[in-house]
């Protein structure tokens, strides 16, 4: 193993040996000759380099990585390409708020100005993606990738990208560069592009708007709490529950922030942005004369509710964007902030129990279908609630995108953070099945398990190789319907004809065992019961396909 860096490390061996003293054990990718050094530096450092299939897959499995610790993950690709094909994981993690250290090669310094070939402007590329986007050029590496680690783990959280010249890597790290080379070198830089020179400052503490948000609270008598993700979610779970129950406060989630409130709770009126029946949800949010947003961000939200609700927001970095600022927010310390409120809170609540009930009832009548199996299968609703009940309750679950998230979102039951991974910022399909793989490499002891389309899983079932060869041992369920059912019932909404969203049969169970990877097929809730039992008995990696009526799916909305 690497250890003790001298002046006579390379560019890599620095990079690998400060990501490793930062926490990071693996980096996942898909490797181009113009990164091998990076590679072996990482190996030889003790950091496990992880080929996967596909670079996004690789980005996918580091936000995991980066959720589930809060060490930022680290994803690697060639040049040109390779880097490209990252921009969807590092686009996701920039709106999901994941943790996440983008690394690709570069064109190497000779050949930067003199030949287009490959030769994108990368750092530019990711900029608008990124909390932090640069080149490495041998100068200073050491301290840019402690800043970039620092940058990425927030708040807010998110992706920096690292450009790496092909040519850099294996060469001698050099001291920071001097004012008149670093001008010389963005005067160049910019007939390619030159990203962002500075990283960007964390933003001050600010509890000014503290006693405002308090005189609103204690003013209200429709007072409800909507707990999001602009906080540091394991450690300020604690003290969100201790308000909630304390306060006496109903309250929502939106569905990355589930778990953090208790789902079991008397208060608890259900998951907002996006999920089945949260219409009924934010008609509450809409009659409240004071919504009390515990680290909402609105990166979740997709309808324009918040513009108008009385929103008054502690979060741990500012949430506001374009147009939408919130009429009052404190930034700062999520617990603290929250224990001055319940200190100074006095108020009253007149929701009752029965409201609560009302309420929850309503919105599970949105989308509970008429049966629970139909002619051609289960009915998704009734599946999510046998594989939460199947799988045990510390269980970690990814959640892909398609019209079963609708259902995940609002129906799974999250008892704590970092249970349950969904991508809603971006919202994109492929994700349940890396993040599910982030998950097991970064957690081998827990179980875990995926939800994902047959749309979703088509596009990353080359994965089922990097799954065996890892020797990772995750449950994925493939809701099969060979449709893309979320868009279809947008189609039939709006009357237009049914078109593009349907598959050809496949039969997904020989596909899985052509890869290696176990699978059987279920067609009913009692088989699904006992696969996953079996699964839970004996922990290896997994395929279960099951089938769904998509016909079942009721009350969703696009």
């Amino acid at each position: 193993m690497v250890t003790g860096l001298t002046p006579n490390h390379t560019c890599a061996e620095v990079i690998a040996q400060t990501l490793h003293e930062a926490g990071v054990r693996f980096a996942f990718g898909h490797p181009g000759g113009e990164v091998l050094e990076l590679i072996d530096a990482l190996e030889r450092s003790g950091i496990r380099f992880v080929l996967t299939g596909h670079e996004s897959t690789a980005a996918f499995m580091a936000a995991a990585v980066g959720r589930l610790t809060g060490t930022p993950g680290v994803c690697l690709a060639t040049l040109g390409p390779g880097a490209c094909n990252l921009v969807l994981g590092v686009g996701t993690a920039y709106l999901d708020r994941d943790p996440v250290l983008a690394i690709s090669a570069r064109t190497s310094t000779e050949r930067h100005h003199r030949s287009n070939k490959q030769n994108l402007p990368l750092v530019d590329l990711f900029t608008p993606i990124s909390r932090w986007s640069v080149d490495l050029e041998g100068a200073d590496v050491e301290e840019t990738v402690k800043t970039a680690l620092s940058v990425a783990a927030g708040p807010p959280r998110g992706p920096v990208y690292l450009a790496l010249p092909s040519d850099v890597a294996g060469k001698p790290a050099t001291g920071p560069k001097s004012a008149a080379s670093t001008d010389s070198a963005a005067s160049q830089d910019s007939a390619v592009g030159q990203g962002t020179a500075h990283p960007p400052h964390q933003t001050p503490a600010d509890e000014s708007d503290l006693p405002r948000i308090l005189s609103t609270l204690n003013g209200a008598e429709r007072p409800v709490a909507v707990v999001g993700i602009a906080m540091e979610s394991a450690r300020d779970a604690p003290a969100v529950r201790r308000f909630l129950r304390d306060t006496g406060l109903p309250y929502a989630t939106t569905v990355q922030a589930k778990g953090i409130a208790d789902e079991l709770g008397d208060g608890f009126l259900g998951t907002i942005a996006p999920a089945a029946g949260e219409d009924r949800i934010i008609e509450w949010l809409q009659r409240s004369d004071c919504v009390l947003g515990i680290g909402f961000d609105p990166v979740e939200v997709s309808r324009f509710w918040h513009f108008d609700a009385p929103l008054q927001i502690v979060a741990n970095a500012p949430v506001g964007f374009g147009t939408y600022a919130p009429p009052a927010a404190c930034v700062g310390d999520v617990s603290a902030l929250l224990g001055r409120i319940a200190e100074g809170y006095h108020g009253r609540c007149e929701w009752t129990a029965d409201d609560i009930g009302y309420l929850k009832a309503r919105v599970d009548a949105v989308y509970h279908p008429p049966s629970d199996e139909g002619p051609d299968g289960m009915s998704p609703y009734h599946l999510v609630g046998v594989l939460r009940e199947a799988l045990p309750e510390d269980a970690v679950v990814s959640s892909d995108v398609g019209a079963h998230k609708n259902v995940m979102g609002q129906r799974w039951r999250a008892p704590e953070p970092g249970t349950f991974l969904m991508s809603n910022g971006l919202s994109s399909m492929g994700y349940g099945v890396g993040a599910a793989m982030g998950a097991a490499m970064a957690l081998p002891d827990r179980p875990v398990a995926a939800v994902t389309g047959d749309g979703a899983f088509a596009m990353m079932v080359q994965e089922l190789e990097t799954v065996r060869r890892t020797g990772i041992a995750p449950l994925i369920v493939v809701l099969y319907d060979a449709s893309l059912a979320v868009i279809k019932i947008a189609q039939q909404a709006r009357k237009l004809p049914v078109a593009g969203v349907d598959f050809a049969p496949v039969d997904w169970v020989k596909v899985a065992e052509g890869f290696g990877v176990a699978a059987e097929a279920v067609s009913t809730l009692d088989e699904t019961r006992d696969a996953v039992a079996r699964w839970v008995r004996r922990r290896e990696a997994r395929v279960l396909v099951a089938r769904v009526d998509e016909r079942l799916y009721t009350g969703l909305k696009y």
